[in-house]
Parts: structure tokens; C-alpha cells; sequence
């Protein structure tokens, strides 16, 4: 999980570097930080466990 947010915030720099150079009057990055955010966000609430049904009662 931490590898993933690594990733992805490295990921966001190149991206906005790359935005910084070539069209920095529109900043596209944020559309992919957009994107991506949720995804993370729900990939680390699975990975924590904060899915899984409790088995209380069964």
C-alpha cells in the first residue's frame, strides 16, 4: 500500500514538471490527481481491511 502512494505521488511530480514545461498555462495534472486520489483512498481503506463484513453472530 505505502509503495502505492509512493508511486503515485512521484507519478504527480513527473506529471507536473512535464506540465511546468510544456503548457503551464493550463495545469491538466490536476485531472489526474482527480482521478487518482479515490483510487488510492479506496485501495488503502482495502487493504486496511475497512471492507470486510464483521463475522459477529455468525
Amino acid at each position: 500500500m505505502r509503495l502505492h502512494v509512493i508511486v503515485a505521488l512521484f507519478a504527480l511530480l513527473v506529471l507536473i514538471a512535464v506540465n511546468a514545461v510544456f503548457s503551464s498555462r493550463y495545469p491538466w495534472w490536476l485531472w489526474v490527481l482527480i482521478a487518482w486520489v479515490p483510487l488510492i483512498a479506496a485501495h488503502s481503506a482495502w487493504a486496511k481491511g475497512l471492507f470486510e463484513r464483521s463475522k459477529e453472530g455468525s
